[in-house]
């Protein structure tokens, strides 16, 4: 590989963190208006917020990663929010797996949060992966 095509694709790995990023943010946002609204910071409920997040950051991702990231005008929504909520179960199970062994006794409030980051760091590698060589796989003529 040369050195172009490693700086290509480590800027695009940069982009896709930081449409990554604005995601995370807006599951946060969601999940802790969520579980503020219900006193509900484990347990299965949780899946219910996690997918109502989905729906939001998706769309998001979807606009944003075709834009800037891959700079793709061929991609389909359909085929990027079916990785997503592959990569978004995996992430919820994670979730909520981390949120119910709260194995250093932070505040519930805390530790829903730490363990969404690490769900969706983990998760989100991955996901770059699959989206770089599936959904926004640059066709070659």
């Amino acid at each position: 590989m040369n050195k172009e095509n490693t700086l290509s694709n480590l800027m695009q790995f940069i982009t896709y963190a930081l449409v990554g990023g604005s995601n995370g943010l807006i599951n946060l946002l969601i999940i802790n208006i969520l579980s503020r609204l219900t006193n509900i910071y484990s347990g299965k409920t949780l899946f219910l917020f996690d997918f109502i997040a989905f729906i939001a950051y998706s769309i998001n991702g979807y606009f944003l990663n075709r834009k800037f990231t891959f700079k793709s005008k061929d991609s389909s929504y359909f085929k990027y929010a079916g990785v997503l909520a592959i990569s978004a179960i995996f992430n919820t199970m994670l979730f909520v797996t981390l949120t119910n062994n709260n194995i250093f006794n932070l505040s519930k409030s805390i530790w829903l949060n730490i363990s969404k980051l690490i769900a969706s760091i983990t998760i989100g590698i991955i996901t770059f992966l699959v989206n770089k060589f599936f959904v926004f796989k640059k066709q070659t003529t």
